[in-house]
């Protein structure tokens, strides 16, 4: 290393005045080797000592010079550190005072700083607070110009709480507000004129208000809207702004009550239960805060009562649904509305009782007995419960006799129709009972002749006339109009021509024998003993047809034959007249006639 990069080290020191001369300690240290820098040491620490042995006075002296050298370096210091601190205590605020710690103790300085952050909140009580805190300070106060100007700034925002509050319509509490400016705050004048302003514009304000109720009251639409225009003349919001738009909703919402109320009494009018209905529905719409509500509540009653007497009326007559619609269209607002409940439930019970069923009476008393005691439709209530209450012992005991009938046997049908018998004629289920008597009835008689039918049926068994006649007998006990009458009848008429064939069988067989003998004439007339009307009349006739036939046959041939001889001859005329001596009714007439039509061609040459 160089000894231009070895730095150098500079210590200045003053001797003493007789020696003019200082002298300059030079030592170099080298950044290099080790070696280097050991050496150097060693001959600075040579020439040292080689200093101080040649000079001890001289090392003396400096001794002394850095002991009184180190005393003024200490005593400058702590001066200037004095000196620094006081500056920065002169210089450097107070620290800020502990609000949640405030007592009578505290300074008025930090009394004012805690009211100061109080009142950054902006809210009511805090400013207040403050207030309270400086409102009694007086001039000679130090704070007191700065307290001062914090009272009017605080002042200020109490006051537009107030007219905020006054706004909002809080008339009392607008008033407390201000009255709680103080008399010493710079404002406190104004607050007062503020709170004399108020208090007239109110007593002048609601005078006006009254008037504009009286006019809405008589409908003066007219003179309301005057009234409430004088509104805006009026400084405050409150009245100017909220009021007024207050009362002009008022004034829209009357009319528009008056003119629904007018539309339905134009509809009442007509007296027809649907126009009544749309009258009372469009009248209960009415504002209930309005005015005309009183007069609308007064129709209403009057229509919901011709309501009522039309349920009424349907009730006696048992429209029971009908009742139920009407008493649906009575509005809950109204006075008759427990009583338009009361008949619906009563008109839902008659519908009950309409299902004619046990469970639907029980129902139906069930429900009427829950109406109050007091209800105007309680009395017809009480009426009707003990009816229905008949009528469901009735069908109690229409019960039990259809439950026996329904055995089906004769015996249990006739205790059915007893136990229907004691159903009396003045009750409601007496017609039911009877049409089930005359059913019952008609089923015992059916038994009846089931039974008589049953007896016949064995008797024509037998296949005797007097069997066959004894079965006629006994299935024409069967009166006319029972259900086995028309069977009956068909087994008799069945039985009446076996009979007739049991009796006429041997007149048709011995005519027959007597047409095997060859005894036509004697066959016929046995076989016309047969008489018409009987079972083997037709097959008779049948018979005595076919030897009629015979015998015209035996008679009319020789003729035809004669006929026939004469045209051979070429005699047709003569031919012809003795063929048409058979006449129609003759069994050859049709071959007669045949061989005329031949021998009437052949004459004229055909």
């Amino acid at each position: 290393m160089s000894k231009r990069d070895v730095p150098r080290f500079h210590l200045h020191t003053s001797l003493p005045a007789r020696k003019p001369r200082g002298h300059k300690l030079v030592i170099r240290l080298a950044r290099g080797s080790k070696a280097s820098s050991l050496a150097e040491t060693g001959h600075l620490n040579a020439k040292v000592v080689r200093n101080r042995r040649s000079n001890p006075d001289r090392q003396r002296r400096q001794r002394e010079l850095w002991r009184w050298s180190l005393l003024w370096l200490i005593i400058v210091s702590v001066v200037g550190s004095m000196v620094v601190g006081g500056t920065l205590l002169l210089t450097r605020l107070p620290p800020p005072a502990n609000c949640q710690r405030i007592s009578p103790l505290s300074t008025d300085s930090e009394r004012l700083y805690c009211a100061q952050l109080a009142a950054q909140s902006g809210e009511f009580e805090q400013l207040l607070n403050a207030i309270a805190i400086v409102q009694y300070w007086s001039p000679n106060h130090s704070l007191y110009p700065q307290a001062q100007q914090l009272l009017r700034e605080w002042s200020e925002r109490v006051l537009q709480f107030a007219r905020e509050t006054l706004n909002q319509g809080n008339y009392t509490d607008a008033l407390k507000m201000a009255m709680q400016i103080p008399v010493s705050s710079p404002l406190y004048p104004e607050a007062q004129a503020q709170i004399a302003t108020w208090k007239q514009e109110r007593i002048e304000a609601q005078a006006i208000v009254s008037q504009v109720q009286d006019a809405l009251k008589v409908q003066n639409w007219q003179q309301a809207a005057k009234l409430i225009s004088q509104l805006s003349r009026f400084n405050d919001q409150y009245w100017s702004v909220s009021r007024y738009d207050t009362l002009t909703q008022q004034l829209a919402a009357e009319k528009q009550a008056w003119t629904q109320l007018q539309e339905a009494r134009d509809l009442a009018q007509s007296n027809q239960l649907a126009k009544i209905e749309q009258a009372i529905a469009l009248a209960a719409k009415v504002d209930p805060n309005s005015y005309i509500k009183a007069q609308a509540q007064s129709d209403l009653s009057n229509w919901s009562r011709t309501l009522l007497k039309i349920a009424a009326t349907r009730f006696q007559n048992q429209e029971y649904q009908g009742v139920i619609e009407v008493a649906q269209g009575i509005p809950i607002n109204t006075s008759l509305y427990q009583e338009a409940q009361d008949w619906l439930r009563l008109g839902q019970a008659g519908k009950l009782v309409q299902q004619n069923t046990i469970l639907a009476f029980i129902d139906a008393l069930t429900a009427v007995r829950q109406l109050d005691d007091n209800s105007p439709v309680q009395p017809l209530t009480a009426a009707q419960a003990i009816q229905w209450e008949a009528q469901l012992q009735d069908r109690l005991q229409l019960r039990l006799a259809q439950m026996t009938a329904s055995f089906e046997q004769r015996p249990l049908l006739q205790m059915a129709i007893d136990q229907a018998t004691l159903i009396t004629p003045d009750r409601p289920q007496r017609i039911e009972a009877q049409t089930h008597i005359a059913q019952w009835r008609k089923q015992i008689q059916h038994i009846d002749d089931r039974n008589t039918l049953r007896t016949a049926q064995q008797l024509a068994a037998g296949g005797t006339i007097d069997q066959l006649n004894a079965a006629v007998t006994q299935a024409r006990k069967i009166e006319p109009g029972q259900p086995l009458r028309p069977e009956a009848q068909t087994s008799i008429t069945q039985w009446n021509r076996q009979i007739e064939t049991l009796e006429d069988q041997p007149i048709l067989d011995l005519a027959r024998a007597f047409a095997q003998r060859r005894d036509l004439i004697a066959a016929i007339s046995t076989a016309n003993q047969i008489r018409p009307g009987r079972m083997l009349y037709a097959e008779a006739q049948s018979a005595i047809a076919q030897w009629v036939a015979q015998i015209q046959t035996a008679q009319d041939r020789p003729i035809l034959e004669a006929a026939a001889a004469l045209a051979a001859q070429g005699r047709f005329d003569a031919a012809i007249a003795t063929a048409a001596q058979i006449t129609p009714e003759r069994a050859l007439y049709q071959q007669a006639q045949a061989a005329i039509s031949q021998w009437q061609f052949q004459q004229n040459g055909g």
